[in-house]
């Protein structure tokens, strides 16, 4: 597959998993029960394939390609990508602390929680919607044919490497799709489904 095209198709399931996110979020806010080893599932989808595979398949191998084919390494839009990566793992990191916690929270950690929840998922969208309005489209127009035909064997390799990880890290997303924004199950047992509207943070 054309590494762009994996790239685009790597954002829909990211896109997907921060929608069911946004769900558990909602639930934290309106006070249903909710399980952490939830939101330990999307920390582990968010850090490992997000910010490990994602980030790095974007800063070791389309970055460089776009730097060779004469995209200013230190201009715009690779440092603010860089920047962006940064802020994200900043917040992740926060998420993961949260995650980790296994007493129940305090009020004032519930809302720490919510506010770095809902920034991480608003930056999420404007970062993803970003990159395909600007970078990828650049990458388009810039790279070569060669250039995106090493691209692709570049990507196709360092898939392969993590096929395994990345397979398990996919099914953890859709089962969380499925839970939170499909709505198949309540968010614990015993309890009544919430709608995505009552569920949605407010």
């Amino acid at each position: 597959m054309d590494a762009l095209e994996s790239l685009a198709a790597e954002h829909r399931l990211i896109r997907r998993t921060v929608d069911a996110f946004e769900q558990y979020v909602g639930y934290v806010e309106a006070r249903v029960p909710t399980e952490r080893a939830e939101l330990r599932k999307f920390m582990s989808f968010f850090e490992d394939f997000v910010a490990l595979h994602h980030h790095d398949t974007e800063e070791t191998l389309l970055f460089p390609a776009l730097d060779a084919a004469g995209v200013d390494w230190n201009g715009e839009p690779l440092a603010r990508l860089r920047r962006e990566h940064d802020q994200e793992h900043y917040l992740m990191r926060s998420l993961a602390n949260a995650a980790q916690q296994l007493e129940e929270w305090s009020e004032p950690e519930r809302l720490h929680f919510l506010s770095i929840a809902k920034t991480f998922v608003a930056f999420q969208r404007s970062h993803m919607r970003f990159e395909s309005a600007e970078v990828y489209t650049l990458a388009e127009k810039v790279l070569s044919e060669l250039a995106r035909a090493r691209l692709a064997k570049d990507a196709e390799r360092y898939d392969d490497a993590a096929r395994g990880k990345n397979t398990r890290l996919t099914e953890i997303a859709d089962a969380l799709i499925r839970r939170f924004l499909l709505n198949e199950c309540s968010p614990c047992e015993g309890t009544d489904r919430v709608s995505r509207n009552a569920a949605g943070p407010r």
